[in-house]
């Protein structure tokens, strides 16, 4: 049954200068209104005047009024007092979790933006891992010297790859690894005895996570943050991986004790760690992160902006349609799990 919004699409994701891309959304709901209202929240860290967009003037109180449609990097807190005809809100990223307490009813929608943002944070995994494994560091420092001196790394070829957490980001980095000859093993919730995954040469449920870790050379982190996954990653966790394995986060700072991380690098049990994300963000300037030995640290800045607005609309604009006609939405999220 056709369920056409009467309310408004409101797109507050905060690049929303390409007239193009809301062009696209008026075309798929003709005579409802589509109001771009940048706010950037806290994960607005990123944006400059971030002030400015965030600031609630009675005009941008007007505007979530009547919203009924959002697309949002972030929401204001109170977001039912201040959207009450709210019905559903597509996420921008893969992560929710910072939008427990913006006070979205129990009615309204979550849909994410899971796959979206896969292909480029897969790649920038894989090249973390042949850029440790090459030991290009290492090299540019001699370039940078000007010293001739024979540094070897290691083969990718052969390696064991662990991924926790197999959605689109892990499959996707599972995918990549293999084609490079990597072993994958793969590590998912939701397992059941029998499971198979085409992206991993093995799958295991969260039973077999310390056996897993325990043979893997390089274990890619990218499960979901939930109360569950708090501190995933702590001492025993650390403690089970191979010696001198790599350990990459590309899912939340939550899911890792840091300083269990700071820890095991320390002590020279782990080879090296890379972390796209961290506990806070930003990264204060004194965290002992940064110091660490054999950290390679990136300001959550793996998913390239380079196409990320057009397949973000992609996902928009067909769910659009979807919720204009009555049909399922993509990328429902279980409020309840969290993802």
């Amino acid at each position: 049954m056709s369920r056409s919004p009467t309310g408004s699409v409101v797109v507050a994701y905060p690049w929303h200068d390409r007239e193009d891309l809301l062009d696209r959304v008026r075309a798929v709901l003709p005579g409802v209104e589509v109001r771009a209202l940048p706010y950037v929240g806290k994960f607005g860290q990123h944006v400059r005047d971030k002030s400015t967009y965030d600031e609630l003037t009675d005009e941008r109180r007007a505007v979530w009024a009547r919203a009924e449609v959002v697309m949002a990097l972030d929401l204001p807190t109170g977001i039912d007092e201040l959207a009450p005809n709210l019905r559903w809100v597509q996420a921008i990223g893969a992560g929710i979790e910072h939008l427990d307490d913006r006070g979205i009813g129990d009615g309204v929608v979550v849909t994410n933006a899971v796959g979206v943002a896969a292909v480029p944070i897969a790649e920038f995994v894989i090249a973390r891992l042949l850029a440790v494994w090459k030991r290009f560091d290492a090299l540019d420092d001699l370039q940078r010297k000007h010293e001739w001196r024979a540094t070897f790394g290691r083969v990718f070829d052969g390696s064991v790859v662990g991924l926790v957490g197999l959605g689109a980001i892990g499959s996707a980095v599972a995918v990549r690894a293999r084609a490079l000859g990597a072993h994958t093993v793969g590590i998912r919730r939701s397992y059941r005895p029998g499971d198979t995954s085409p992206s991993c040469d093995e799958l295991y449920g969260t039973d077999s996570f310390t056996a897993v870790l325990a043979r893997c050379d390089a274990v890619v982190l990218s499960a979901p943050a939930t109360p569950e996954t708090e501190n995933m990653f702590d001492a025993d966790a650390f403690a089970a991986m191979k010696p001198g394995a790599v350990f990459c986060n590309v899912a939340r700072g939550s899911l890792v004790d840091e300083a269990a991380l700071v820890d095991a690098l320390e002590r020279g049990h782990l080879g090296a760690a890379v972390l796209d994300v961290a506990r806070t963000e930003p990264l204060p300037p004194d965290d002992p992160l940064w110091d660490a030995p054999n950290i390679f640290i990136s300001p959550h800045s793996s998913a390239s902006q380079d196409r990320y607005l057009e397949t973000l609309f992609e996902l928009f604009v067909d769910n659009l349609g979807r919720y204009a006609r009555g049909e399922s939405l993509r990328n429902v999220v279980d409020r309840t799990a969290g993802y």
